[in-house]
């Protein structure tokens, strides 16, 4: 008579233990745009809250002045309003099953697909709240500024939104600064931008890669046409740069005028008043650029994986859930780009 010898730490669940294994590697492995982001946990429950303060500045003191708040002097109090931000983190489930026989018959490499397919999609799911969050930077062009401060310099509330035109587009003089009908024009404009609002470091650069100017393709071809030249659909020109190659191979590219720039399939679809354009609104995919502490993703739970036999003991269900969400913590430190498609 026939027995099986199951062993004092279930070696008959080896099938799904290496499911699980395979799910957490290529989790781990991921390099999303998670990772640009601050990665917290909640403040209270399931949700993080990011206090935004006012500026606080420096004024010229003169002890003669009587004009201050405290009567002597011009020492004024300020009273820097505070805001904020609210990200809060929502559950995510992946539900699939198999044949109970699949753990039987067949080799651990299908365990090692079930397992980097789970954990793959969970980092893309990542990636897709990140993007989302997109949306809740300004929409349209032109910088939003607090009130001027005791220093006499203005400071940026909201940055504002960079527009690229399709290829061959004419760029309003309206929004200098804001359009361009580079790739690479872009980039410099938001280089600048970052910098008029004087934050800390260089921005990252979010564009896609599956969209369509009805001209030369996604952003990312575009660049890949400017960075190029010959290479990529046009006469003349020379061969595959360093930089075109950096791009093409890993999909993104570490330094171009000092910023990263990624290319994403993740971006969300939106219809926009274009202010280069003559009026109307136009559909776009929504990229971004940004700096620290401008996007956090709240993992309340990251990736965990659960198996168990279905009734009947024909099937094994295997489930992959988190608890996770991305936003907007700071309006000044980040930007959207509406990217126009034909």
């Amino acid at each position: 008579m026939a027995y099986v010898l199951g062993g004092p730490n279930n070696e008959g669940d080896g099938f799904t233990t290496a499911i699980s294994n395979f799910a957490l590697r290529a989790m781990h492995e991921s390099n999303g745009l998670v990772n640009f982001t601050n990665v917290v946990t909640p403040t209270q429950g399931q949700t993080f809250l990011v206090p935004n303060f006012a500026p606080i500045t420096y004024a010229d003191y003169n002890a003669n002045s009587n004009v201050g708040t405290w009567g002597t002097g011009n020492a004024n109090v300020q009273n820097p309003s505070l805001e904020q931000a609210s990200i809060t983190a929502t559950p995510a489930v992946a539900t699939t099953a198999f044949d109970i026989f699949y753990g039987w018959t067949t080799s651990f490499t299908l365990a090692a697909t079930l397992g980097a397919e789970l954990g793959e999609s969970f980092a893309e799911k990542v990636d897709q709240r990140v993007t989302n969050a997109f949306l809740s930077f300004k929409a349209t062009p032109s910088n939003t500024y607090y009130a001027t401060s005791a220093d006499g310099f203005d400071r940026v509330l909201q940055l504002g939104a960079m527009e690229l035109l399709p290829s061959g587009g004419t760029a309003s003089s309206a929004v200098t600064g804001f359009t361009a009908t580079t790739v690479t024009e872009m980039i410099r404009n938001i280089k600048q931008n970052f910098k008029v609002a004087r934050m800390p470091g260089n921005p990252m650069i979010v564009i896609d890669s599956n969209g369509d100017d009805g001209v030369i393709g996604s952003s990312l071809n575009r660049l890949l046409s400017e960075l190029t030249g010959g290479a990529v659909s046009q006469t003349g020109g020379s061969n595959l740069s360093a930089l075109g190659n950096e791009l093409l191979s890993t999909g993104r590219i570490e330094n171009i005028y000092g910023c990263m720039v990624m290319a994403t399939t993740f971006l969300q679809s939106a219809t926009r008043a274009i202010v280069s354009e003559s009026g109307g609104s136009y559909p776009v995919l929504v990229g971004a650029y940004f700096g620290d502490s401008a996007l956090f993703t709240v993992m309340k739970e990251g990736l965990q994986l659960k198996t168990g036999e279905t009734p009947g003991g024909l099937q094994i269900w295997l489930t992959g859930v988190g608890y996770f969400g991305s936003g907007v913590g700071d309006l000044r430190r980040g930007g959207a780009i509406n990217i126009i498609q034909a």
